[in-house]
């Protein structure tokens, strides 16, 4: 500023002299600029970066007009951090929904090493795989994903001596984060992987809730961690919180924008194995679904309530089903505290105060209500036999009460009352129908020896949605449709059973492929839930015109036991 000092501007040169030196002044300005752009060695991830306090409900696909599709997946690699459980690899899907090749580059990001590259061209509606065991060298491994146009989805495939699972990546970064299936038990490992694709750090807080005390627990060691720009750290929060069966946890960003993923892993010393990971919810709310593909006396089943708020939640949660019973309990949960409902078959004794009925091999839904709005965040955690003989079998309920009795062909079929599967023998049909099975069997029970598997609630019910199954993944896997029981009123009141009556064109859910021919026409019952038989290693589109909630359910015939995805908006 010295040559501003060494002259006084008069009024009549005033004008003048802002023109001459208005470039001069631009030109250091814009080197600075240049500067600071060039100091970042990358540009930031064109994110959907959610600024205020309520992120959006679900996970979606870009539209494939966007210009760009960002991705985020806080997991992709785990390298045993406690000994006995394992390393932890997945395989990145990338699902290109669009009618043209999708240039996509996928960005490993550990915390130590450098960055490693992987680029990938995925033909028009299909799904290409990128396994990460070659690009894990960190004990986390996190991932970017970017395309160079929209319609590209991103789920993966956990892969791990104790199982495998499906999970979604993000397509938003979100200050707030939640997670109610934690286990710090001797024979658990629960992890949370914390990504900060950003240029900037990020600085979290971590609190817990637990079914033993009320009210949350701060670990001093989770209070202001400095998560690096472009890294992924992970939080073992069996080193931080007492040992409790149920552990809830809230993350929240002070400074910046994350990505969160929870892991847990049973190691069989005690009975329990398996491997479960997910998504982290990126928002609370008021009612949810969780839809279940049926429970029998080999299942274990817990619904779990997380109120983060700093107010008591009033909750009511019922069974949707076929059967009459349609129990429902009422019940509060303090602030920042967790509850758990279990679901079992109706036996003769009297059932708990915490327990919800439902009866054993029909699909379900569970629909969960704050009554005075204070938003909650519900899941469900699923656990299948033992770990004596790891084995998977699906069969119906009739087949397990006199498999040797019946005929071949009855105890092998398969179908929920939609009558078959959406795989290639129904591709043909120009109008997507199915013809009805021959014999008449109940909707299927997912049946394992071994299985563990979470089972985010859905917060949000949707018309369109694309469920992904990894190719050569093995196994059956069953679609479980839930229709939205708070659709019929602005009170909440569940749909009458005549508004809801079975060929009812806005209760019909449409199965089609990628490139949208229909493969299968979903009638939805009475009821509003319903489990369908697909054909694996496919992703399907699903859509109607009213709103529905579904879930994958997967069970091998290896060790790998059964796992649960969460599919994808779009």
């Amino acid at each position: 500023m010295a040559f501003l000092a060494a002259r006084r501007w008069t009024n009549e040169d005033s004008a003048v002299s802002v023109v001459r030196w208005l470039p001069r002044l631009l030109i250091p300005l814009a080197l600075a600029a240049a500067l600071v752009i060039d100091a970042r060695d990358d540009r930031a991830p064109a994110a959907v970066a959610v600024e205020g306090p309520q992120a959006p409900a679900q996970v979606e696909v870009p539209p494939p007009d966007a210009l760009t599709s960002s991705w985020f997946c806080p997991l992709v690699g785990l390298r045993g951090p406690v000994p006995g459980f394992g390393e932890v690899t997945t395989e990145v899907l990338l699902t290109n929904m669009t009618a043209e090749v999708a240039s996509v580059s996928v960005e490993f990001r550990g915390r130590t090493t450098g960055r490693q590259y992987v680029m990938a061209d995925v033909a028009p509606h299909s799904t290409g795989v990128v396994t990460t065991s070659d690009y894990v060298r960190d004990e986390v491994t996190g991932a970017l994903v970017e395309a160079s146009s929209g319609g590209l989805a991103v789920t993966r495939r956990f892969v791990s001596p104790l199982g495998i699972d499906e999970a979604r990546c993000s397509s938003v970064l979100a200050p707030d984060w939640y997670v109610p299936v934690g286990d710090t038990q001797s024979d658990a490992l629960s992890v949370l992987a914390i990504m900060n694709p950003l240029p900037r750090d990020a600085i979290v807080d971590v609190t817990f809730a637990s079914e033993a005390e009320f009210g949350p627990f701060v670990a001093p060691a989770l209070t202001g961690v400095v998560v690096p720009a472009w890294s992924t750290v992970a939080v073992n929060i069996g080193e931080h919180a007492r040992r409790r069966d149920i552990v809830a946890a809230s993350v929240r960003a002070r400074a910046g924008r994350i990505a969160v993923d929870s892991l847990v892993a049973y190691d069989g010393s005690v009975g329990r194995r398996g491997l479960a990971a997910e998504l982290a919810s990126v928002a609370t709310g008021e009612r949810w679904l969780v839809p279940v593909a049926g429970i029998d006396d080999g299942t274990q089943l817990w619904v779990r309530i997380f109120n983060p708020s700093d107010d008591v939640a009033e909750v009511a949660a019922s069974v949707v089903s076929d059967d009459a019973l349609g129990d429902r309990l009422a019940f509060a949960v303090a602030s920042h505290d967790i509850v758990e409902l279990k679901v079992e078959p109706p036996g003769e004794l009297t059932p708990g105060l915490e327990t919800l009925l439902a009866a054993p091999g029909v699909p379900f839904g569970v629909s969960v209500v704050s009554q005075n709005d204070v938003p909650i965040v519900v899941w469900a955690e699923t656990l299948v036999g033992s770990a004596a003989s790891p084995r998977t079998d699906i069969r119906t309920d009739s087949d397990l009460a006199s498999a040797a009795a019946e005929p071949e062909a009855e105890s092998v079929t398969v179908v929920a009352q939609t009558g078959g599967a959406t795989g290639d023998a129904a591709a043909g049909r120009v109008d997507g129908s199915v013809d009805e099975p021959s014999v008449e069997v109940r909707p299927p029970v997912l049946r394992a020896q071994s299985g563990l598997a979470f089972v985010p609630g859905v917060l949000q019910a949707g018309d369109r949605w694309l469920v992904v199954i990894a190719p050569q993944s093995g196994g059956e896997a069953f679609l479980t449709i839930m229709t939205d029981p708070f659709a019929a009123g602005e009170d909440g009141a569940q749909a009458e059973s005549a508004e809801a009556a079975p060929g009812n064109s806005d209760r019909r859910v449409v199965v089609g492929t990628l490139s949208g021919d229909t493969v299968a026409v979903i009638d939805v019952p009475a009821s509003g839930v319903i489990t369908h038989r697909l054909a694996s290693g496919t992703a399907r589109l699903l859509v109607s015109d009213t709103p529905f909630a579904v879930l994958l359910w997967q069970a091998r015939v290896s060790d790998a036991g059964l796992s649960v995805a969460h599919p994808v908006a779009w």
